[in-house]
């Protein structure tokens, strides 16, 4: 090999070396943004997955008030059938006298309380 070869070679060594080290700062600035970028995306997801325990503890008050609201409903339905079917068996003096009973119940329960 002769002298030039050798130069020819030493001056592409160096031009690598050169275009290595140009290089550096574009690829840690290329780090630095990929590593931003994940801290982003961690925060994006950790907020995603806060709003989604949000979501489930909104769902379950909702389910919760969708029973009550349904356990409610049958109540209702069976006092309105138990009304409509005293109307039709001419039963609705059999209701106010219910209700009497229960009106002098709660004063015995009163007057009893006073002595």
């Amino acid at each position: 090999m002769t002298f030039e070869e050798m130069q020819k070679i030493i001056e592409k060594m160096l031009s690598v070396q050169r275009e290595i080290k140009a290089s550096q700062p574009k690829f840690k600035k290329g780090q630095r943004e990929l590593q931003e970028g994940q801290v982003e995306f961690q925060k994006r997801q950790l907020k995603f997955e806060e709003s989604q325990e949000k979501q489930k503890i909104v769902l379950y008050e909702l389910s919760q008030k969708y029973r009550d609201l349904a356990e409610h409903s049958i109540r209702q339905r069976e006092i309105l059938d138990r009304l409509i079917s005293y109307r039709l068996t001419n039963e609705s003096d059999h209701l106010n006298l219910e209700e009497k009973l229960r009106a002098i119940e709660a004063r015995r329960k009163r007057f009893e309380n006073q002595t």
